[in-house]
This record gives C-alpha cells, sequence and structure tokens, in this order.
C-alpha cells in the first residue's frame, strides 16, 4: 500500500488550496488522465482518461487530508484518491478500488496555473478541449442549390467515447468568398465548445443540441439554434436565431433595423446579465399579424404576446410569438416594413430586395 510521506497542508488554508488547485495531466496506473481539482470542497473537481473522455466527477473526502472520491452518489462511490505534493507543480499518489481494495498509482503534473476566486478552472469547454479538438469534423451532403451551398458538420467516428447525450452538430457554408470562411472558423469553434460541453455530465451540461440553415443568399445566412441543458426538462430548451452578415462574418440584430415608430429598446436581465431587449410598437405588432390564442386555449391567451425572434424569410422577416402549441408565425413583408425602417434597415431591405435568395 502507498503510504504519502507529506499530505497536502491542513484543508481550508490558501496554501492548501493553492497546493492541489489546477488543471493536471498524468498517469492512473498506465493510462493517461486529465484531472481538474478546483472548489473549495472539490464539488467542481474532474477527471477524464484520454482514451475515452468521459466525464468522471472527483469530491473530496472530508479525512484524511489529500483524499478524493470518484462520483457524486455517498452510496454508491467509486475509487477513492490519496494525493500529496511531489515537487513543484506536481502531485503523487495512488487510487484504489471501491471493493477489491486494488491500487494503481497516480502520477501527475500541473499544466494550468491557479485561477482566481471566480474562476471555474474545471470549465467544459476549456477542460476536455484536448480531447475534443482531437476528433476529426467530417461533412455531411452538399446541401442549397446554385451558388447558395451549405454542408452540415459532425463529430466523426472515434474510439474515445461518447458523452452522455447526443453528440452535436453545426454547418459549413461552402463557396462565399473570405466572409463566409471566416463565419466557417467562428462556427467550428462554437461546434467543438458544444462538443465539450456535451461532455459535462453535471447538472446544466449539455445533453443536446443543434444548428440548422433557415435562409442562405449571396451576403446572409441565418441559423436556427437550440440548446438543452442536462438535468432540465423540455421547458429549459433555449431555441433562437441568428443572422450573420457573410461579407463581413458578424452577427446581425435584425430589430436594430427598425426606428422609433417600429418600438423601444429597454434593458432585461438575461442569462450572460443585463441586455438590450427590443419591444415592437402597437403599430408595427399590428403590420407583423393578429396573434391566434389556439382556439381560446387559457394557457396560450396567458403567454406573452409580443413579437420576436426575426429571421429572414421569403419576402420579408418572419417574427413568432408564444412557446409550444401556442406559437404563431408571420412574416411581416419588405414593403409593410418599409415605415418602421430606419436608414440602416432602408439600405439592407433594399439589397435584400436585389438579391435573387433561396433558403
Amino acid at each position: 500500500m502507498w503510504v504519502p510521506a507529506a499530505l497536502l497542508a491542513v484543508a481550508g488554508s490558501c496554501s492548501a488550496q493553492e497546493a492541489w488547485r489546477g488543471v493536471w495531466e498524468g498517469t492512473l496506473g498506465q493510462q493517461a488522465v486529465r484531472v481538474c481539482l478546483d472548489g473549495k470542497e472539490g464539488i467542481e473537481s474532474r477527471y477524464y482518461y484520454l482514451k475515452y473522455g468521459l466525464d468522471i466527477p472527483l469530491r473530496k473526502s472530508e479525512a484524511p487530508v489529500g483524499n478524493w472520491l470518484e462520483g457524486d452518489d455517498d452510496k454508491h462511490p467509486g475509487g477513492s484518491w490519496q494525493l500529496a505534493n511531489d515537487g513543484n507543480d506536481a502531485l503523487r499518489g495512488a487510487w484504489q478500488h471501491p471493493r477489491s481494495g486494488k491500487q494503481l498509482p497516480v502520477v501527475l503534473k500541473r499544466t494550468a496555473a491557479t485561477a482566481g476566486e471566480d474562476s471555474n478552472l474545471c470549465e467544459a469547454t476549456q477542460f476536455f478541449k484536448p480531447v475534443v479538438d482531437a476528433i476529426k469534423l467530417v461533412p455531411g451532403p452538399v446541401q442549397g442549390s446554385g451558388r447558395h451551398k451549405y454542408q452540415a458538420l459532425s463529430p466523426g467516428f472515434q474510439k474515445r467515447g461518447a458523452p452522455n447525450g447526443s453528440e452535436p452538430s453545426g454547418i459549413m457554408v461552402l463557396g462565399l468568398g473570405a466572409g463566409s470562411e471566416a463565419l466557417n472558423k467562428i462556427l467550428r469553434q462554437r461546434l467543438r465548445e458544444r462538443m465539450a460541453r456535451g461532455r459535462d455530465t453535471r447538472l446544466g451540461g449539455l445533453a443536446d443540441s443543434g444548428e440548422e440553415v433557415t435562409w442562405l443568399s449571396e451576403r446572409w445566412l441565418t441559423l436556427r439554434e437550440m440548446e438543452w441543458p442536462r438535468g432540465y426538462g423540455i421547458s429549459s430548451i433555449s431555441v433562437w436565431y441568428e443572422t450573420w452578415d457573410l461579407s463581413t462574418a458578424t452577427k446581425v440584430d435584425l430589430m436594430r433595423w427598425f426606428n422609433a415608430r417600429g418600438g423601444t429598446w429597454h434593458e432585461e436581465n438575461g442569462n450572460d446579465g443585463m441586455e438590450q431587449v427590443f419591444k415592437p410598437s402597437r403599430a408595427l405588432a399590428k403590420a407583423i399579424g393578429p396573434g391566434d390564442d389556439n382556439g381560446g386555449d387559457p394557457e396560450c391567451k396567458a403567454q406573452e404576446k409580443s413579437w420576436g425572434r426575426p429571421r429572414l424569410a421569403e419576402g420579408g422577416i418572419e417574427f413568432e410569438q408564444g412557446n409550444g402549441p401556442c406559437q404563431n408565425f408571420a412574416t411581416l413583408s419588405y414593403k409593410a416594413m418599409q415605415p418602421f425602417l430606419n436608414e440602416e434597415g432602408r439600405r439592407q431591405v433594399a439589397a435584400l430586395q436585389r438579391e435573387t435568395a433561396r433558403p
């Protein structure tokens, strides 16, 4: 049995936290592993075998100091770890099987310095980056028509295992110039970040996600995005639309094309803090079209009736309101939106009308 020569300093002190806090790489037995130790109580800690890339939670044991337990279930704990300092930026110790008591040596070297109090070292997009970056993205069949073509991208088959959930997919625009190439780079990065988040087995990790093209023209691309956090019901699914200018690889808020007659901007508390939100005026809402309460359904009557989620569509801009069976869709034509457009909006809509576009 391995016995540590010098266990980590007393838990709870600053020096003790800095001694083990960080991202580490090394071996458990003969298998390569990547380990993150973080959090005052170790709740956020985790590791994975590079061969498989599957998330395994780690939590600090109450005693003795330097002990860690696999999993997050007290009734069915996994293996246990005991770690000790082994010089600068190094840990060594042993892993013990929960039933047989068999031990394997653990040797780790720090690869990332400790982070600030407000930074999570074990954040999925960074922690799983090495294993995700090694996965080849495979393009699907060419879709679209004329010069407006794209392909879906998905992770290729690999022996590294798969996360507990669906692998995400993304898109790649074909042959529309330097701007589309720059955008493809942005979208590939997001896809890999989603692949990493999909390996996060904790509550709030990414259980499912998707990206699909709803509009593609010479200059414009509109994407429908979906994310479903792990451990939550269907009502927690987030769906939104993004419109991109292919000439500059920049995301465009279509609501910025509307003037004061079309509505007003105000701040609301969003997922990333306070954000600017556009509320259509009554006149613009009337121009878009009447809503539908699904035959008088009380739940539909109680839902928010403001038109939102704008995206480019054939002949204009499509909006929607409500959720689930109470959803409504309506397209505001180029002609009908003219009184509500600011100077930028009129210029962009005129350019859109000149394009020969196909979704």
